[in-house]
């Protein structure tokens, strides 16, 4: 096979050995299986290696980040693509086969994703716009009706490989001989949108982003986002406002670093009468409120680095 598949695993063992097994199964060596493990403390290390001893393992002390983990895992990969994929997604029959059909049909692909279905079968978002700050401050209704097609990201309908602006991550395959040229994922960014960041810099240097419709993976969706609400939600504002400095320029971020505290207070406002409204006796409002009114407090606390996703390596 041409594949290594790289599998960054958080305390999500009975997960990663899932996803493991779909990948033996397509055909990929264990050997070309490689976990990069962020600091778990669930004895994730130990029952992965007890369950498949060749599997090679890239242990971290700590919670790395996501780009981190799946650079680490790069720089040992030695097939022709390299799939990462999410520890929570699982390979369906014929996925690489299909990958593999959409990288020789388009020879400037650096990166293909593959369709996302969750368990019930049903497609999830596999596409989205690169990010504009202005998409944070026009309501999500009105983007998905001005450009339905990427901004409701699904591509149910569409049976032929199409370059696209960015995919999501959760099974996206890079083609080892552009990484030269493409470079790692950017470190910079610990949760959210390095995938994304990786797309743009495709497009910028003159690559395709390729969806593959053949190419199916089933996927849970979020499962450390349901995990660490909170926590989560701000990695998201956070890479956020990176990719906007990054990617957009400079008064964007300005933009977007005036105008994200000021939608956190109006959600939490909002959602704070929505509960009193309601007595308190709704979890999820409760949740909700708690939710934004985390958000807004980072926020106003001049987005303190250490706050966010659990046990983060020091700087």
């Amino acid at each position: 096979m041409k594949f290594c598949v790289i599998i960054v695993n958080y305390n999500g063992v009975s997960k990663t050995l899932d996803a493991i097994s779909s990948c033996l199964a397509e055909g990929v060596l264990a050997q070309h299986c490689i976990v990069v493990d962020n600091g778990s403390d669930d004895r994730s290390v130990e029952v992965i290696s007890q369950r498949f001893p060749d599997i090679k393992i890239l242990a971290n002390s700590c919670n790395a980040g996501f780009a981190r983990a799946v650079n680490q895992g790069l720089a040992v990969a030695d097939r022709d693509f390299v799939m990462v994929l999410n520890n929570d997604a699982q390979l369906l029959s014929g996925t690489l086969e299909a990958v593999t059909c959409c990288f020789l049909a388009w020879p400037r692909a650096a990166l293909v994703g593959a369709r996302l279905i969750d368990p019930s079968g049903r497609t999830q978002n596999v596409v989205a716009a690169l990010p504009r700050f202005w998409h944070e401050i026009l309501p999500r209704a009105l983007l998905k009706r001005m450009a339905p097609k990427y901004f409701g990201g699904r591509l149910s309908g569409e049976r032929q490989s199409v370059n696209v602006p960015s995919l999501i991550g959760a099974a996206m395959t890079v083609r080892r001989s552009f990484l030269p040229q493409l470079g790692m994922l950017d470190e910079d960014f610990f949760f959210y949108l390095e995938e994304t960041e990786w797309c743009a810099r495709a497009h910028r240097l003159g690559f395709d982003v390729v969806f593959c419709p053949d190419a199916r993976v089933e996927h849970a969706l979020g499962g450390t986002a349901r995990k660490f609400q909170v926590g989560s939600r701000i990695e998201f504002q956070r890479s956020r406002l990176l990719y906007a400095r990054k990617v957009e320029g400079r008064i964007p971020w300005v933009v977007l670093s005036l105008w994200m505290p000021v939608k956190a207070a109006i959600d939490f406002l909002a959602n704070g009468m929505a509960m009193v409204l309601t007595l308190g006796l709704l979890p999820r409002q409760r949740k909700r409120c708690l939710t934004y009114g985390g958000i807004l407090l980072w926020h106003l606390l001049f987005r303190p680095t250490h706050w966010g996703l659990p046990g983060k390596c020091g700087k």
